[in-house]
């Protein structure tokens, strides 16, 4: 945590509060949170104030302003900043997706040798055999240490897919929203977050695999010859 984490919060609850009285506010930053706070409102904002602190504290630029907004537990719109491009993502299903000025779309590449896959989390293991599996089939792996900025990008359609088992419902809420309104797929494994009834500072990671139909579908059939479909 970096005092940009704080104040960016802070300010940020300050005006949503102020704009939106009836809404619920949850950020990465409640310290102060020690059990789960049920959801209550129709309305939630969920913020990670910096995604990607340990590039924002060593001033790398590879980092994020990640905030969510949740309709009856379901993200329904997200804004973004991605200070690399410093260029604000915003949007939600029905309301289109933005990157700055331009209309968001996903990748429409199809050959195996040009997809870019981002990653996070898992065991040395097996990171290593799901990285194997895809890049056997010529897939680029990408990692700028930002869940945000990772499922952000898939959206975008700089990158074609991301997939990861560690990232917070606070690094990707608004990237959700995103890849819903540009048309992105979004796989969770197991039991979905959503709705959202609670939050939880300790709650379990979200586990998910996201990206372009064609992305989805080549890395089930990779995995699963593979034997190493995510389970």
């Amino acid at each position: 945590m970096t005092e940009a984490d704080l104040t960016i919060s802070k300010e940020t609850e300050a005006r949503i509060r102020a704009a939106f009285p009836e809404d619920q506010f949850f950020s990465e930053e409640t310290q102060e949170q020690t059990e789960p706070v049920p959801i209550t409102s129709e309305f939630v904002w969920i913020i990670d104030p910096v995604d990607g602190t340990n590039n924002f504290a060593i001033g790398a630029a590879m980092c994020a302003i990640s905030l969510g907004l949740l309709h009856q537990g379901v993200p329904v719109y997200g804004f973004i900043y991605d200070h690399t491009r410093q260029v604000i993502m915003h949007g939600g299903k029905g309301y289109g997706a933005f990157d700055g000025d331009r209309v968001m779309k996903p990748s429409e590449r199809t050959a195996s040798n040009e997809l870019f896959a981002a990653f996070d989390g898992f065991s040395a293991k097996r990171l290593f055999t799901l990285l194997s599996a895809l890049r056997g089939q010529g897939f680029k792996m990408r990692n700028v240490g930002s869940g945000t900025l990772h499922l952000a990008h898939t959206a975008n359609g700089l990158l074609d897919g991301s997939f990861s088992n560690r990232v917070s419902i606070w690094d990707v809420a608004a990237a959700i929203a995103l890849c819903d309104a540009a048309g992105s797929e979004f796989n969770e494994f197991g039991e979905s977050f959503f709705p959202m009834t609670q939050f939880e500072l300790k709650a379990p990671k979200m586990y998910y695999y996201a990206g372009t139909p064609f992305f989805c579908r080549a890395v089930e059939r990779i995995w699963k010859e593979a034997g190493v479909f995510p389970q």
